[in-house]
This record gives C-alpha cells, structure tokens and sequence, in this order.
C-alpha cells in the first residue's frame, strides 16, 4: 500500500464525521453562496495553445510572482460572469503588444501616448524627481473569450495593474542609478489615489483600443488591480470592475470589488473574523506542542469575499524534518484539520521543509473529503 492510500485510510472517518454535519444546519439564505464556491467554473483553453503577445512583460513590469498569479488567476476567476465558461475558450492577449503596453506605462508627454504621470515642477534631482511623481499604472493584462462554436474572438478582459508603492530605479546624466521606493496615496482623504487614477487611465485604454482598427470590436470587461508590496507575503486585491458593451468607447460606471487576503497571524485578521483566528491559534497551537523539538512554523494566506471565508491555505515549516517525522506530521494535521473546517471553504495545508514541499493535506469542500500523502 503507498502512503497517499494508507493516510487516505487513515483520514476518512475525519471527513465521514465533517460531511454529517448536513446541509440541514446551513441557513437557507447561505446555501446559494455555498453553492457558488463549490461549483467553481473553470475555462477550457483555446487549442493549439497560444502565447500573450507581450509574453515576459509582465514578469520585468510587476513586482512578484504573487502579484502575478493573482492577477492572471484572478482576471479569468472574473471573467465568468460576463464570458461563460460553457460557450467561450479562454486565450492568451493576442491584441495589446509590447510596443501598446510599453507606451501606456509611459510618461505623459505632448508626443506620447503615455499614461503616467508627467514630472511636475523637476528639482534637477532625479530621484527626488521621481518620488514626488510616483508612477501609478504598471502593467496592463489581457485575455480573449473565443466562441466555441464560430472559433471568433466574442470578448475581451483587462486587469489594470496599478502601483500602491512606486519602486523607483532611475540614473542620472552621469549614469548612476539610484533606487528607492515611495508610497503613491500619501493623504488621509479617505479617497484611494490608486483607483481614482485608475479609473481616468481605462477611459483612455478604452478609446484608444476602440480606434485600433486591428483590435477586434468586442465587449470588454475590465478590472483594477492594486499591486500589495514587493516584499508582501499575501498578493494584491481587485478595486473595481466595469463592462463596455461592443461598439461603445466609454465607461458608464464602475462596481467595487470586495475580494481581501489577509494572513495569519495578523491584527488586521483578528479585528475583522475573531472566531476563525482563535481557531487556528488553537491548530497551531496544536501543531506546535506535537512537534516541540522541530518548533514548527505556522503562518495562513485567508481570502474573503464580501466579507466571507472562501479560501485557506496554512504552510508549516519544518527545517530538515525526516520521511519518519513527516507521516507523524501529516496524521496529527490529519486528525487536528478538522477544528478548522467548514463545510464549503476549501483548505489547502502544505508542510515545507527548506521551502520545498514534503507533504500536503487538502480538505475538498465538494467531495467532503479530506486527502493526505507525503510528497
């Protein structure tokens, strides 16, 4: 018997007792939600597979991978409620090249087309140039909906990626380089300066893709990204969204979008769900006294959606744990998850040795079921 069966066996009367908790118990008015979670939609991607024409772009434009996978992820997981998964392929950005993108991210200029804000009032000093001059949009993501049926690019979305810190590399006339790094919303106005610009820079996204006559005439959905700090451990968060139907250039109005990731653990995480932060003090807590001697390091990425749990994910770092101590480690996690689990969030448990992984726990909220192996 390999391991992955053996812990499976092991953990099957967890989820047996979690999955009896019945659907009965859920409030009618939930079970809608809960519904959507579980039943998550999932693009086929359009074959033969096609790169984005501004492949690696995003990798020198963006600030980390986290940023990265959450907006490419995200931009499709938004999509769906414009561009069903049922009639549409989704592909990679075949319109909005580098030449496109690299001149939005630009400064504005008489000449140019760029979309960042010009220097006002230069001091001669280039850094101090750019600090007071933040720039705000750093990258532009796009993806195509093709119609399954005609194989015709029938939609279009955009993920407007903006700066909420403005890493600055520049050189002066001499050629040294100097680097930095500023805050770009510096004022308590309780208005966010990243989405207010945002959102002047998509109605000139908008006409200029419009008086492109290679860029098809499609409707456009598009959204703003908020990049989190380069040395952040929890990626970005989505602002806003609108939808331009075909043939129009403008953008009517805009929906705010209420998707957070918050860690664990944190103060902001405690103030905003208390119940879920003290049981997972409790779990690691749990962990910890199990395995004393390889003082185990818990943390947890939490997404929440309107103010809802829909998504954990906990690492336990072990530093140098053996194929012995990672079975024990799994059937303690194995037997503890369930102090944590609800019946429709999905939970993802990683245990990592030297940031590689050396074992998984996975509850699926679907399935009911909890799964276990050593990696």
């Amino acid at each position: 018997m390999d391991m992955r069966k053996s812990m499976l066996l092991f953990i099957s009367p967890l989820f047996f007792l979690v999955s009896c908790s019945g659907e009965e118990e859920v409030k009618s008015d939930e079970k809608t939600y809960i519904s959507s979670i579980q039943e998550k939609e999932i693009y086929e991607i359009k074959q033969p597979a096609k790169v984005n024409v501004s492949r690696g772009l995003i990798l020198s434009n963006m600030n980390n991978s986290l940023n990265i996978n959450e907006i490419e992820k995200g931009l499709m997981n938004l999509s769906v409620n414009h561009f069903s998964t049922k009639n549409f392929y989704m592909q990679e950005g075949q319109y909005l090249d580098k030449k496109i993108i690299s001149q939005w991210l630009d400064r504005k200029s008489k000449e140019g087309f760029g979309l960042n804000p010009s220097i006002k009032n230069s001091t001669g000093d280039v850094l101090e140039d750019e600090k007071n001059n933040p720039k705000i949009l750093s990258h532009v993501l796009e993806q195509n909906f093709i119609n399954k049926e005609n194989g015709e690019i029938e939609g279009m979305s955009l993920a407007i990626s903006l700066n909420e810190f403005y890493d600055i590399k520049v050189a002066d006339d001499k050629g040294l380089i100097y680097t930095d790094q500023v805050k770009v919303d510096t004022n308590d106005d309780n208005v966010n300066d990243v989405e207010k610009y945002g959102k002047e820079i998509a109605g000139i996204i908008i006409k200029d893709i419009r008086n492109n006559k290679k860029i098809p005439n499609v409707p456009i959905y598009i959204t703003l990204y908020q990049e989190s700090n380069k040395n952040d451990i929890i990626p970005g968060i989505f602002l806003a969204e609108t939808f331009i139907p075909e043939e129009e250039d403008k953008i009517d109005k805009w929906t705010d979008i209420d998707i957070k990731n918050y860690t664990f653990p944190s103060d902001s995480l405690f103030s905003l769900d208390k119940d879920t932060y003290e049981k997972l003090l409790i779990f690691k807590e749990d962990i910890q006294e199990g395995f004393k001697h390889l003082n185990p390091k818990i943390t947890g990425q939490l997404r929440y959606e309107n103010g809802k749990l829909i998504d954990l994910k906990i690492d336990v770092n072990v530093p140098l744990i053996n194929d012995t101590e990672v079975i024990g480690l799994l059937q303690l996690v194995g037997t503890r998850i369930n102090t944590i689990l609800s019946d429709y969030i999905p939970v993802t448990i990683r245990i990592i040795d030297q940031k590689q992984d050396v074992g998984i726990v996975i509850w699926d909220p679907i399935e009911k079921q909890i799964y276990a192996t050593q990696i």
